[in-house]
């Protein structure tokens, strides 16, 4: 009875019934082409992954910095906007410089002053010096003097014995001898005394260093009422305008620093080792087309994961899931080349980076 079926059996049922080999064979190629090929492209990707490590999460950054002047004041003056491009030593702002003005002249006057003091100082110890030497010269003449008396009353008292001589002639001598004797102790004195008169200019001379320490002082502080860009840079977030106090120490414009630039990637911890130091880097920044070339400048060592804040007096018990580990990711500095356009380069805007290689093993 089947074969009986089979003969009554339309046609095209009884051929649909049996494949075609040859499209069987080229399904079966097919499938197993798909296979390779994907297997092939895992490959590929897991090649380019760990020789060529790309990180999507990356951007642009470059050293912010915060000027703060070192005097206080009002700004009286303003010459810069927001997002303005300056160079090295253009005016930021300038605070009112008027106080600082009056303090270098009253300091200038108390240095001239002390400037008098000192040339009536060495007009005065001219003078005494002169004294000294006139004193010196009075104590030399006593002391020939008293030489010669002396000499004289040595020579006569012996032959007062031999009646060569008068009591009278040797008292003389003696009473010649006692006043030259006399005379030079009174020339010591007074030259003791013109010698202590001598004015010292030494207190006056270190006066005068200090008053010129604080003139120096105070023209400083009036040169710094003019604050000057430190380095090629762009204002950024500018929030003030003239009349604002100006205070030492506090930030009063933010630069970004526009000689360097990088882009800093995150990649997991697995990939360091095969990045280095020097190797070249492909970025592809949001703000440019195309895509530059880098180089790797510095791999982090350090990084700190989002604390939470626990309840005071309740245990603390971190939320680890055993069986998934989460790879870190270390931040990776790649300098950017001098010549892609300013007007690319945003503090913050995305980029991506894939590690080209080539570079040395870093030692440490």
């Amino acid at each position: 009875m089947s074969s009986r079926a089979e003969e009554d059996a339309p046609l095209g049922l009884a051929g649909a019934s049996r494949p075609d080999p040859a499209r069987e064979r080229l399904g079966r190629l097919i499938g197993r082409g798909s296979i390779l090929l994907a297997i092939g492209l895992g490959l590929i990707a897991f090649w380019r992954v760990s020789v060529n490590p790309r990180a999507d999460d990356a951007r642009i950054v470059a050293n912010v910095v915060g000027i703060a002047p070192r005097v206080s004041g009002p700004i009286v003056r303003l010459p810069i906007h927001d997002d303005q491009q300056v160079a090295a030593g253009d005016v930021l702002f300038e605070i009112d410089p008027e106080p600082y003005a009056i303090v270098v002249k009253s300091t200038r006057a108390d240095l001239a002053a002390l400037d008098g003091e000192i040339r009536n100082a060495r007009g005065e110890i001219k003078a005494q010096e002169s004294q000294v030497v006139a004193a010196r010269a009075g104590l030399a003449q006593a002391e020939i003097g008293l030489a010669e008396t002396r000499a004289t009353y040595d020579r006569l008292q012996p032959l007062l014995a031999r009646r060569f001589a008068t009591p009278e002639t040797v008292g003389t001598a003696r009473r010649a001898r006692d006043v030259a004797a006399e005379a030079v102790r009174v020339a010591q004195a007074e030259l003791v005394a013109a010698e202590a008169a001598v004015l010292e200019l030494a207190p006056l001379l270190a006066r005068r260093a200090a008053a010129a320490s604080v003139l120096e002082g105070a023209e400083l502080a009036l040169r710094d009422t003019v604050v000057r860009a430190p380095f090629p840079a762009r204002v950024v977030s500018l929030t003030i305008s003239e009349g604002a106090f100006a205070r030492i120490g506090i930030d009063t414009v933010t630069l970004i620093d526009t000689r360097q630039w990088w882009v800093v990637a995150n990649f997991t911890e697995t990939e360091l080792r095969h990045i280095h130091e020097g190797d070249a880097a492909r970025l592809d920044l949001s703000t440019w087309p195309g895509a530059v070339t880098g180089t790797v400048e510095s791999l982090g060592f350090g990084v700190t994961p989002l604390p939470e804040d626990p309840f005071p007096g309740l245990p603390i018990v971190m939320k680890n899931l055993d069986w998934v580990h989460l790879a870190q990711r270390f931040p990776v500095r790649i300098r950017i080349p001098a010549d892609v356009p300013p007007e690319a380069l945003r503090v913050g805007a995305t980029a991506a980076a894939t590690v080209l290689g080539s570079g040395s093993p870093s030692g440490g």
